[in-house]
């Protein structure tokens, strides 16, 4: 059985909080599916994302029926599910969860409580609830959808894969991280039930867990998944085909977010057995992983160039972190020439601003990070500084704090020690000038002290 120390659970927690997260995945890729028979134009608005568009065509549907002096109830369901799935997407959570929640009410109502036709309310409002950061309500919805699903379509179908995650999110996020394990090794079985185990179609689910591994710190076991998922591919596709991408990709990345993790005091240490990870040490295998994948997609002809900009990014941010800005920029200023050629519009996100890629969180930053916030109080530095055309940091000061003298001095040489990817213009780095960055420090409240009773003279 898989043993977490407190250590590691707050970590995991703080990583699936703070880093690009798999909370919002399934939330739009699987619209609730509909019944009623006239609504292609509904679909091709929420195919478009046009969420205000499929809102209205939602509403239009819903008002005659509302109206209506005896609505057929099983027709009014479905004009909710319609409608509480538009307001999803476009992240309207209160009228979404309403509409879901009616919809459920009407079909309990209606068939009673172990009706298969339950499923789509109770998928909605767990996803709903979920989105709305409201884990410990939207963990039984989802709990009694995926019931619902293998008692009428089976124990291995492959439709409950939207569930499994997001009922590992939700229950990772409350720190149940047993039960969150169970649903993303079903996941795999789901796989491999569905393809077997060493077809090449395993490779993203075998790397949709590695991630989960890796965003609560366990590396070692998410390693393993990327390495298992590289080699599915290898043997049947071989070594040059473009789906070795993703799992060297993520293979990399665990060992820069592995660093990150152990300077919030995850058991991973330095090679002296204390203190953080050095990230001048990083491991040897990411670096080849990050040059095969960035080798496999020049060489082929149908490779996206949107990835190849990504992967060059990512190689030019290894070596960054590793402090070798000579070795970066190579990869920064191909990305660069991509950018020109896909246009202003793509150029936005990756190199108009600087980027952290890596930062030594302050130490007394580290601490009390999950305590409840009627626990804590927050205290802040607001450091202002300067990013060189190299990445480093220069003429950082202190433009405003509520903070010890002490957590003061650890925010300026934390974000004097960072690194960020530089702009560029023109495909050159420049300097920027008025960054700022918001270091947060939470410390456990003081108990309030009862006031003395007076005495009588």
């Amino acid at each position: 059985m898989l043993q977490w120390t407190r250590t590691q659970l707050h970590a995991g927690l703080w990583a699936f909080l703070s880093i690009v997260t798999l909370a919002s995945a399934p939330l739009r890729a699987e619209p609730i599916p509909a019944a009623v028979p006239s609504q292609q134009e509904y679909w091709a608005q929420i195919d478009r994302k046009d969420w205000d568009a499929a809102i209205a065509s939602a509403e239009r549907l819903l008002a005659p029926l509302r109206s209506a002096a005896s609505p057929d109830t099983r027709q009014l369901t479905e004009a909710l599910l319609l409608l509480g799935n538009a307001q999803l997407g476009k992240g309207n959570l209160v009228a979404a969860q309403e509409a879901f929640s009616e919809a459920l009410k009407l079909t309990e109502d209606r068939v009673g409580s172990n009706s298969s036709q339950l499923f789509d309310p109770l998928r909605g409002l767990g996803y709903t609830l979920a989105a709305a950061g409201k884990h410990a309500a939207a963990v039984p919805y989802l709990d009694r959808a995926l019931l619902l699903l293998r008692r009428n379509a089976g124990l291995f179908d492959l439709s409950q894969q939207g569930l499994l995650r997001q009922l590992a999110i939700s229950q990772t996020l409350l720190g149940q991280l047993l039960e969150a394990q169970r649903h993303m090794l079903y996941l795999l079985r789901v796989g491999e039930h569905a393809y077997g185990a060493t077809d090449p179609r395993m490779s993203p689910v075998r790397c949709l867990v590695g991630d989960w591994y890796a965003q609560i710190g366990q590396m070692e076991r998410a390693r393993e998944q990327y390495r298992a998922a590289l080699s599915v591919v290898e043997k049947k596709l071989g070594r040059n085909s473009l789906s070795t991408v993703t799992p060297l990709r993520s293979l990399a990345e665990s060992y820069t977010q592995e660093v990150r993790l152990s300077y919030l005091g995850i058991q991973t240490a330095g090679a002296d057995g204390t203190g953080p990870l050095n990230p001048k040490l990083l491991a040897v295998e990411g670096e080849k992983a990050l040059l095969r994948a960035v080798q496999t997609l020049d060489a082929a002809a149908q490779s996206s160039a949107h990835t190849l900009q990504e992967t060059l990014l990512q190689t030019g941010d290894w070596y960054l972190i590793k402090q070798l800005p000579a070795k970066a920029f190579p990869y920064y200023e191909r990305a660069a020439t991509l950018n020109d050629a896909q246009g202003s519009q793509q150029a936005v996100p990756a190199l108009s601003f600087p980027v952290q890629v890596y930062y030594p969180t302050p130490s007394l930053a580290a601490r009390n990070l999950t305590l409840p916030a009627n626990d804590a109080d927050e205290r802040y530095v607001q450091v202002a500084f300067t990013v060189a055309p190299d990445g480093s940091v220069k003429d950082a000061r202190i433009a405003d704090a509520d903070a010890t003298d002490r957590q003061k001095s650890q925010a300026l040489e934390a974000i004097h020690a960072a690194r960020y990817r530089p702009k560029f213009i023109d495909g050159k780095p420049v300097e920027t000038v008025d960054m700022s960055y918001r270091q947060i420090f939470k410390q456990r409240k003081e108990p309030e002290r009862e006031p003395s009773e007076s005495r009588s003279p």
